[in-house]
Formats: structure tokens, sequence, C-alpha cells
């Protein structure tokens, strides 16, 4: 299946990899200055994210995979953010 992976943040720079244990390309799904991308998951295979980000302090983002947020918050004032989970 094909879901889109979105991010909404108004200024810095961002990467962003959707996962799973069999099948890490190493690539990264999502890469600034591209606000989305589409990936492909297979049905009933576990996958997980992670993202790193840059940007000034009170950057607020949302990271979302459809309708599914992600991750969500602010930029704090080491002026980056970063965080994993699962899909």
């Amino acid at each position: 299946m094909t879901k889109t992976l979105k991010i909404t943040m108004s200024e810095g720079k961002w990467l962003v990899d959707i996962f799973s244990q069999a099948n890490d390309s190493g690539v990264y799904d999502l890469i600034h200055p591209n606000t989305f991308a589409e990936v492909s998951l297979n049905e009933g295979e576990m996958y997980g994210f992670r993202y790193s980000l840059h940007g000034k302090a009170g950057t607020s983002f949302k990271i979302e995979l459809d309708d599914e947020v992600l991750a969500e918050g602010e930029i704090d004032k080491s002026e980056a953010a970063s965080g994993s989970g699962v899909v």
C-alpha cells in the first residue's frame, strides 16, 4: 500500500525515514526541501520512523503519514529536534 509522508514546518531543514526490520534502504524518505513523499508499506508489517529537524527555536512541526500524526512539537533553544517511534 502507498501512503503519503508529510511534514509541516514553516522554516528549517529536516530528514524523515520510515523503515522496517527486514527492509531499511538507508535512504531517507523525506528530505528538505520536499514537504511530502509517497512511501510503500506492506500490509501487516511493523514499521519504525525516525526524524531529525533543525530550525529556529519556537518553530512548530508536524509529521504525518496519511491522516496519522507521527510526531509534532516545537523546536527548542538547541535549534534541533529528533525522535523515533513505531508506525
